[in-house]
């Protein structure tokens, strides 16, 4: 491809990710909705000393409650939702900064990166959530500066930027403890590159980082056991068949009786089909096979290794909880196009038709994008 060909096809990349922004900002102004209402109340009341969310003790994951405090402004309430929600919109820029040097890493080309950049930040779900209060943005940040430095050289302080990133995100969504695995794959193979050397710093640091999970983990199992959290995860289980029953709620094959659709394994298409409900196991199927075939392909990388199994580890803890709305599937986003991207080089596709197919897919989600920003407009002004 020519170099004026590549400034304009750049141009036209940076300037989707430029009009998404924009987009995300039109919650801003909005008001408090559902699991938003429940984080700021138990933030409410954390800044009373009390981890609450009406008159009983939570067990809500406290990443969330703990960053709603930090921006809780009581004489103009409004304000400070409006600097959190600018806060996670940063928080996304972040994880871009992440994807990228992870791209970097595994040699792709910047007009590659530019595209899957696009995609992830044009996605109908992207808008829609990362510039909520929501915990989406957190946990977006959270992976992928984890497996950046999970995927990095053996070196102490990579090691200890991966258990930050780690205890993080475990905290905002406690699902992710199946990132433990990815952990221990990464003390093992810096026990295989100098074992006198890390035996003790692994030792050392992954104690240290243990007591935070320890008090809360008491903390939690004090609670559930009492059945005094007025709101819980954990009520998922605590039900007849409860394993059983989550599978078969994760793999779409019935509805959980926490929400109003079926959710898990045919959600997976409503990632990019914007139309609100969607749901189609087939779809979906084609969808996570094609993603995962491009991804083993580079499976003797070591760190597309690492992706892939945290990849397939979080899939995997979605079925297990039961779970998987579109929403949960953002953070994958960027695995997920490199998927189809590596996909199309096995398939001897040329690389231009994955930008042309980038581009065009983007313009879709823009035209529906502004069209859902006029509808806003009007309805507020």
């Amino acid at each position: 491809m020519k170099e004026k060909q590549i400034k304009i096809h750049n141009n036209i990349l940076i300037a989707i990710i430029v009009l998404s922004i924009i987009s995300s900002l039109r919650v801003l102004f909005t008001s408090l909705k559902l699991d938003e209402l429940t984080y700021y109340k138990v933030s409410e009341n954390l800044l009373q000393g009390k981890y609450n969310l009406k008159n009983h003790p939570s067990s809500v994951a406290p990443a969330i409650p703990f960053v709603f405090s930090i921006f809780t402004i009581k004489s103009y309430p409004l304000l400070g939702f409006i600097l959190n929600r600018i806060f996670n919109i940063c928080l996304v820029g972040f994880g871009f900064y992440y994807i990228v040097l992870f791209l970097k890493k595994q040699k792709i080309k910047k007009l590659i990166i530019l595209c899957i950049l696009a995609l992830v930040a044009v996605n109908p779900n992207s808008v829609a959530w990362f510039g909520t209060l929501y915990p989406e943005s957190l946990i977006f940040f959270s992976f992928w500066g984890f497996i950046y430095y999970a995927s990095q050289p053996a070196k102490r302080i990579n090691l200890i930027k991966m258990l930050c990133f780690f205890t993080l995100i475990v905290f905002t969504r406690y699902v992710y403890a199946v990132l433990g695995l990815v952990v221990l794959i990464n003390y093992y193979d810096y026990l295989k590159e100098n074992f006198n050397k890390y035996s003790v710093t692994i030792i050392k640091y992954s104690l240290l980082f243990l007591i935070p999970f320890l008090f809360w983990g008491k903390y939690i199992l004090n609670v559930e056991e009492q059945n005094l959290s007025e709101i819980s995860y954990f009520e998922r289980y605590k039900i007849d068949n409860p394993i059983l029953y989550n599978i078969k709620c994760g793999l779409g094959l019935e509805k959980h009786h926490e929400v109003d659709k079926i959710n898990g394994i045919p959600a997976f298409a409503s990632l990019f089909i914007p139309i609100t409900g969607f749901r189609n196991y087939t779809i979906s199927l084609i969808l996570i096979f094609g993603f995962i075939c491009g991804l083993i392909k580079h499976i003797k990388r070591c760190a597309i290794k690492k992706l892939l199994i945290a990849t397939v580890l979080i899939m995997f803890g979605f079925i297990l909880a039961g779970t998987g709305f579109s929403r949960y599937w953002l953070m994958l986003l960027p695995a997920i196009y490199l998927g189809y991207f590596y996909l199309f080089k096995m398939l001897n596709i040329n690389n231009k038709w994955f930008i042309y197919a980038s581009q065009i897919i983007s313009l879709v989600y823009i035209v529906n994008e502004v069209r859902i920003d006029i509808l806003v407009i009007e309805r507020y002004f």
